[in-house]
C-alpha cells in the first residue's frame, strides 16, 4: 500500500527506496525496469546477432540536440551483461555509414568488433544474418523492409512511428506477421516500460479504480527539431503520428480502448496569425505545399469503449531542449498525475486524495535501456511476453494517432 501522509503535507519519495506494494505477486504489472528480471543466467551463453536498419538518430543518436533515444549506446550497456554483436549497419547514405561505424568501433568493444556496413537491406539481411534487427526509419519508409525480415524469420524491433499511410496499412503488416508463428516484433513506446508508468499501472489495480477522464499534454521543443522531413507531412504524417503517439499510446494503456468514431480534432493551423513560430530551424518548413505543413497545436477529445472520456494537447511552440509533457487520470477519489516522463531525472508521479493529501514519487529511469533489455531477451528466451508493446497493440495506438491527426487536416 502506499504511504499514509499527512493531511495537506507535500511529501516526496525516491522511488528506489519505497516499498510499492506487500505482495507483489498478486499484481498484474511487474516492474519491468529492475534490471536484475532481465539479467541472464550464466550459462546460457548463445551469441545474438543484431543488426541495425537506419543509422539514423534513433538508433545511433547525434542528430536531434538534446535527444535521450539511441538503442546503439542502450547495447553497449546491455552488452556487458548479455552475450550479443552488431553484425551488420545498413542506410543509404554511406557517409553516415561510415561516421557511425567509426565512432562506435573508436570504443574498442568487443560488439562492435565485426560489424560490416550495407547500403542495401536485402544484401545485409542475406548476408550477416541476423536474429534481431532494430529498424529505425522516417515514417514513409517503413513496409517492405519489414516484410523482408519477416520472410526471413528474423525478429524485429520497431521504432514508431510504425507508418504514416492509411490504417489498413499497418493492419496488412499486422496480418502478416501473425502469418509467421514464433516471431518476435515489439514497438518502441519505451514509456509502458518506465517505473513512473509502472507504478500508476499497479496503483490503478491495486485500488481497483479505472480514470473517468484522462488529459495528455505534450508540448515539443520545435527549435530542436532540425530534420526538414519532421517539418513535411507527407514524410512525417504530422506531429501527433510522429510524437504524440507517445502519449496516445499511454492514454489508451491507461485507459483502455477509444471509440475511433467519436475522436474530434481541431488544430492551429501554420499559415493562420497563432502558427507563427520565430525559431524554425534554418531549412525545415520551407517549400511545403499548404496542405502538408503541420499544424503548431492540436486538442483532440474521445471516447473510451468504456464511457470514459479522454483528451490529446500536442504542440510544437517549446523552445530549446526540453519538452513539456504530462498525463493526468481523474479516478474515483483520486487524481492521478505522470510529470516529465521524458526526463532521466525528474520524472514523477503526484497523487492527490479525497483527504487533501499530496503525495509525490520520484522516478529516474531510463525505459529505453528497459525496452531494449525486453527485446533481446525475448529473443534469448524465445518468451515474448514481457514485451508491453507488440505490433497487433501498436496498430490500435496508430490507428488512434492517425484519426486525431486525420481530423486536423479534414478542417
Amino acid at each position: 500500500m502506499l504511504l499514509t501522509l499527512p493531511a495537506t503535507e507535500d511529501v516526496i519519495v525516491d522511488h528506489d527506496s519505497l516499498l510499492l506494494q506487500s505482495d507483489k505477486a498478486s499484481l498484474d504489472v511487474e516492474l519491468l525496469s529492475n534490471v536484475s528480471c532481465y539479467a541472464f543466467k550464466e550459462e546460457e551463453t548463445s551469441m545474438l546477432k543484431i543488426a541495425f536498419i537506419g543509422a539514423g538518430g534513433v538508433n545511433f543518436g547525434g542528430l536531434d540536440p538534446g535527444a535521450p533515444w539511441d538503442h546503439a549506446s542502450r547495447l553497449e550497456e546491455l552488452s556487458k551483461t548479455i552475450a550479443l554483436e552488431v553484425v551488420g549497419i545498413s542506410d543509404p547514405n554511406q557517409a553516415r555509414l561510415e561516421f557511425v561505424l567509426k565512432e562506435r568501433q573508436a570504443k574498442n568493444l568487443k560488439l562492435w568488433a565485426n560489424t560490416q556496413i550495407f547500403a542495401d537491406v536485402k544484401t545485409m539481411l542475406d548476408t550477416a544474418r541476423p536474429n534481431g534487427v532494430f529498424i529505425g526509419l522516417p515514417p514513409f519508409a517503413h513496409g517492405e523492409i519489414e516484410e523482408m525480415c519477416a520472410e526471413r524469420s528474423i525478429d524485429m524491433f520497431i521504432e514508431k512511428p510504425i507508418a504514416c499511410r492509411e490504417p489498413a496499412f499497418v493492419e496488412n503488416l499486422r496480418d502478416c506477421f501473425n502469418t509467421r508463428p514464433g516471431l518476435i516484433v515489439s514497438v518502441g513506446y519505451m514509456l509502458r516500460y518506465h517505473k513512473a508508468v509502472v507504478f500508476i499501472k499497479n496503483f490503478l489495480a491495486e485500488n481497483n479504480i479505472q480514470p473517468a477522464s484522462i488529459c495528455a499534454r505534450y508540448n515539443s521543443a520545435y527549435t530542436s527539431m532540425p530534420k526538414p522531413g519532421f517539418w513535411d507531412a507527407r514524410m512525417s504524417g504530422g506531429p501527433v503520428i510522429e510524437q504524440g503517439t507517445h502519449f496516445c499510446d499511454l492514454v489508451r494503456y491507461f485507459g483502455g480502448e477509444i471509440n475511433l468514431d467519436s475522436v474530434a480534432s481541431i488544430c492551429v493551423q501554420p499559415s493562420s496569425v497563432m502558427g507563427t513560430l520565430s525559431e524554425v530551424p534554418p531549412g525545415c518548413d520551407v517549400g511545403v505545399p499548404e496542405e502538408h505543413r503541420i499544424a503548431r497545436a492540436t486538442s483532440s477529445l474521445f471516447k473510451f469503449k468504456n464511457g470514459a472520456v479522454g483528451m490529446l494537447q500536442h504542440a510544437i511552440t517549446m523552445k530549446g531542449e526540453r519538452y513539456f509533457t504530462e498525463v493526468e487520470l481523474w479516478c474515483d477519489g483520486y487524481v492521478v498525475r505522470l510529470v516529465d516522463p521524458y526526463s532521466s531525472t525528474d520524472c514523477r508521479v503526484e497523487i492527490h486524495d479525497s483527504s487533501n493529501k499530496h503525495q509525490v514519487y520520484k522516478f529516474p529511469d531510463d525505459p529505453y535501456l528497459t525496452e531494449d533489455r525486453v527485446f533481446l531477451e525475448a529473443l534469448h528466451s524465445r518468451d515474448s511476453s514481457k514485451i508491453t508493446s507488440s505490433y497487433s497493440d501498436a496498430v490500435n495506438t496508430y490507428k488512434l494517432s492517425y484519426q486525431i491527426q486525420k481530423g486536423c487536416y479534414e478542417k
